[in-house]
């Protein structure tokens, strides 16, 4: 959270549908409150985990952050779908993510275990999966 600010759009959805809260202040004050956790950092490329590490700081903080929670969830994110995964297996946490793009071009270094390229949407989802056994599928 920090740094964090609350965008106006949220702000007006947060007045709208949560009684009795009103204004940049109590919208603001009501989201840190909120036991969900937010955070933003770099995601280390998918060569590397996402916990492994010579420097102990990266670890540490990741461990902050990830340690007390009980799900790690990547809606949306992007080119740091790969991490998200990566970082719930590393701290041995379930994970939820809702991939969007596949950003193929990105990283021309995945591979499905059989060794064909991810290209596609489904690629991507099949990729995501072998990276963690017992992972589940629902559209």
């Amino acid at each position: 959270w920090i740094g964090w600010r609350l965008s106006r759009p949220q702000r007006l959805w947060l007045e709208s549908n949560v009684p009795g809260v009103r204004g940049f202040a109590g919208c603001q004050a009501l989201v840190e409150r909120s036991p969900l956790r937010q955070c933003r950092s770099l995601v280390p490329s998918e060569s590397s985990s996402a916990v492994e590490s010579t420097s102990a700081e990266p670890l540490a903080r990741w461990s902050n952050i990830v340690g007390p929670c009980r799900v790690v969830v990547g809606l949306h994110p992007d080119q740091a779908t790969g991490g998200v995964v990566e970082l719930a297996r590393g701290f041995g946490k379930p994970f939820a993510v809702v991939p969007c793009c596949t950003f193929a071009d990105d990283f021309p270094d995945r591979r499905l275990a059989e060794g064909r390229l991810v290209r596609t949407y489904d690629d991507l989802v099949c990729w995501l999966r072998e990276l963690q056994d017992n992972t589940e599928v629902t559209y």
